[in-house]
């Protein structure tokens, strides 16, 4: 098995991952469907070849020892991609997601323009979510090129294993990761406090050591950019504060509603004509109204701002509707990835009921 020329052949088709175990084929991962490739099945001694050569020496004990190890790899000019191997039923699987040298721009991923305003933040956290392959990476690696194009900061990101690969343009950026820098998220995070940053990215916050050093780290003037693996911008803060002990639930939703900044919930979607996949985007902007919902823990009242569209928030149903209407998705590919399919189909006509924001509220006397 020759892995360099899979790379080659599943850049050449735009796939977006690479499955491989022994005793099958090779799988690629195009436009959402995984489709084997036509070679013969892999064998043992393919894998073990394929890590030695590939795998740092120090993860080897680490895959022998928990059963799975992440890392990264370059390929000449191509790809860099980041791979997990791991052991399924004794046999040697390794998944590799493809990642382009080139860094998106907001506008190539085909994202709301509001996001640029993002790098004006000059503290808090933004969070980027979604499952596993919903191109978080993607739109983390725009909104640090866009602030990398266009101010003179000190950026610092922690990940696990490095991806997309920074130069310096405005912005001086230090890219370390967990296993070969530092020894955990958390870890690296405190650290990072310390080294001058305006801004920094974790890779994703994993425990609530991170979760709470996050929340230090923005409260004390940073700019922190981080992922979680949930599906609404109401899921994310639920799970930001549930990670805590309940006593300290009060005390979490106060600290959100001053220093979170914006959350970004995404899923992929195929675009029409089997042109590719399209992030859909929910988007949350903490404004006065969202703060004051947050602290009540009023979130279901939170919803129905977000469906005002005031300041660039959208839901996810409004977007996917968006992109049926701009015929950039199909109705079909709307309706099976609709949340509540009634909503979406109200937005295709255009039919929206934009939220009073007065009467959610209440007011902010008291």
């Amino acid at each position: 098995m020759d892995f360099n020329k899979l790379i080659e052949g599943a850049v050449k088709i735009k796939a977006s991952d690479i499955h491989l175990v022994e005793g099958g084929p090779p799988f690629l991962r195009v436009d959402g469907s995984v489709l084997p490739v036509s070679e013969p099945p892999v064998t043992h001694e393919d894998m073990e070849a394929l890590l030695k050569a590939v795998m740092p020496e120090r993860l080897r004990k680490r895959l022998e020892e928990k059963g799975a190890a992440d890392f990264s790899y370059q390929y000449k000019d191509m790809a860099r991609c980041r791979l997990v191997a791991y052991y399924e039923r004794q046999k040697l699987r390794v998944t590799t997601r493809l990642i382009s040298m080139a860094i998106p721009t907001i506008e190539e991923l085909g994202l709301s323009p509001v996001l640029k305003k993002f790098k004006e933040f000059r503290f808090g956290l933004v969070l980027v979510t979604g499952p596993t392959g919903s191109g978080k990476t993607n739109t983390l690696a725009a909104l640090i090129s866009d602030i990398n194009a266009t101010h003179k900061h000190c950026i610092i990101t922690i990940e696990d294993p490095i991806e997309f690969c920074y130069s310096n343009n405005r912005c001086i950026i230090s890219q370390r990761e967990v296993g070969a820098d530092v020894s955990s998220f958390n870890d690296g995070l405190v650290q990072a406090m310390r080294q001058d940053p305006d801004v920094i990215l974790v890779g994703e916050m994993r425990d609530r050591e991170t979760v709470q050093t996050a929340i230090k780290a923005s409260e004390t003037g940073h700019l922190v950019l981080s992922t979680l693996h949930t599906t609404t911008a109401i899921q994310t803060i639920e799970r930001v504060i549930g990670v805590f002990p309940q006593q300290e639930h009060d005390l979490l939703r106060d600290q959100l509603a001053v220093n979170l900044r914006a959350i970004i919930a995404q899923r992929l979607v195929r675009r029409a004509e089997g042109k590719g996949r399209i992030a859909v985007q929910e988007i949350l902007i903490n404004d006065m109204t969202i703060a004051k919902l947050t602290r009540e823990n009023r979130l279901s009242d939170i919803y129905e701002v977000m469906k005002g569209g005031e300041g660039g928030m959208q839901v996810f149903d409004k977007a996917l509707a968006d992109l049926v209407r701009s015929k950039t998705i199909t109705l079909e590919e709307g309706l099976v990835n609709a949340r509540d399919e009634f909503a979406f189909k109200r937005f295709v006509k255009g039919v929206t009921s934009a939220s009073d924001r007065g009467g959610i509220i209440g007011g902010f006397s008291g």
